[in-house]
């Protein structure tokens, strides 16, 4: 009787101890990997918090509101071009400030403006109403110099969006993406998943992240459990691949009457930007312009490979490469689309 306890208790000693060990050597993982992958210094911890805001010398900054409508006039104190760019950022929650604010330098009237995350828009990146452009094309009759041409640029998601606006507003002239999409995915409110966008209060046909493959499913998972940055190309790729209605997703930037010009890196860990902005610049036709950088990650400001727990891929030089040959050429493009 009293040898059976003392085995038990060695049984019972030894699985506490290999737990302890176990715990030990994760701990030791999750910090070896916390250590290698800190996050990098953002010029804003929160792009959507309106306080972090304010304009310089040379520059009117006006904070506009509307219905919908949340963001940035910039209007610099002598306006060199013809019309307006409408600047957007992406999953961030931003308004892609700082490209708003070097346009605004070079002479051109901006706004830089938010599509979700605000008070009077959609808490997350989920069904955002695309009539919202609607009331901004309003605000550029009523307060701009000139109110054409209009060029809309995006990044990331925004790419995605500014893809898809000329569907909906042939008004628009042209088109700037930045690592974009060439599908409508699914939206980011994990909770009541639904399409990213909605046209007269119905979802627009989206890919649904329930047809990513199992190792979709691992790159997001894992690296949560060893505290590693996650890769989400696969998760897109393979949605996109195995959805029966992927195609009626698919951004058609036909409806674009003007010009295309699209940017992204050869080593997108996000998205398959890079295979998008190639696709859509050659569905354009004569009018389509892509630009894919070797080396270059999903974000080119970025002086790594990954930001706020999510793997963007690219090196600090392939990055800053890819980010001043990008505004050498969109500076280009835009002279001669705005003079």
């Amino acid at each position: 009787m009293m040898g059976g306890v003392r085995k038990l208790g060695k049984v019972l000693l030894w699985i506490v101890g290999a737990v302890v060990a176990l715990a030990l050597i994760v701990l030791v993982v999750l910090g070896i990997n916390g250590w290698r992958y800190p996050q990098p210094a953002l010029r804003r911890e929160n792009p959507a918090d309106l306080s972090t805001y304010s304009g310089r010398p040379g520059v009117g900054v006006t904070h506009v509101t509307g219905t919908y409508l949340n963001g940035f006039h910039l209007k610099p104190d002598r306006v060199t071009h013809r019309g307006v760019v409408v600047t957007f950022g992406g999953s961030d929650g931003g308004c892609n400030w700082d490209l708003a604010n070097r346009l605004a330098d070079q002479g051109y009237e901006v706004l830089a403006l938010f599509f979700f995350g605000q008070e009077n828009q959609r808490p997350t990146l989920d069904k955002v109403p695309l009539e919202f452009f609607g009331e901004v094309l309003q605000y550029v009759d009523a307060h701009a110099s000139s109110a054409a041409p209009v060029t809309v640029v995006g990044v990331s998601k925004g790419g995605e969006l500014v893809s898809l606006l000329p569907t909906y507003y042939p008004r628009i002239d042209n088109v700037v993406a930045y690592s974009p999409g060439e599908y409508v995915y699914q939206g980011l409110d994990y909770a009541a998943p639904g399409s990213s966008w909605t046209w007269q209060g119905r979802e627009l046909p989206y890919v649904r992240f329930q047809y990513s493959s199992p190792q979709g499913l691992a790159d997001m998972m894992v690296p949560r459990l060893l505290n590693t940055p996650m890769r989400l190309r696969t998760t897109y790729e393979t949605s996109t691949a195995r959805d029966p209605d992927a195609a009626a997703a698919r951004i058609d930037i036909t409806t674009l009457r003007g010009h295309l010009l699209t940017f992204a890196g050869s080593d997108d860990q996000m998205w398959q930007g890079d295979v998008a902005a190639v696709d859509l610049a050659r569905a354009k036709g004569a009018l389509g312009e892509a630009h894919v950088y070797p080396g270059a990650g999903h974000l080119f400001w970025l002086p790594g490979d990954h930001v706020g727990g999510f793997l963007m891929g690219g090196t600090k030089e392939a990055n800053l490469a890819a980010f001043e040959d990008s505004n050498r050429v969109l500076a280009a493009r835009l002279a001669d689309w705005h003079r």
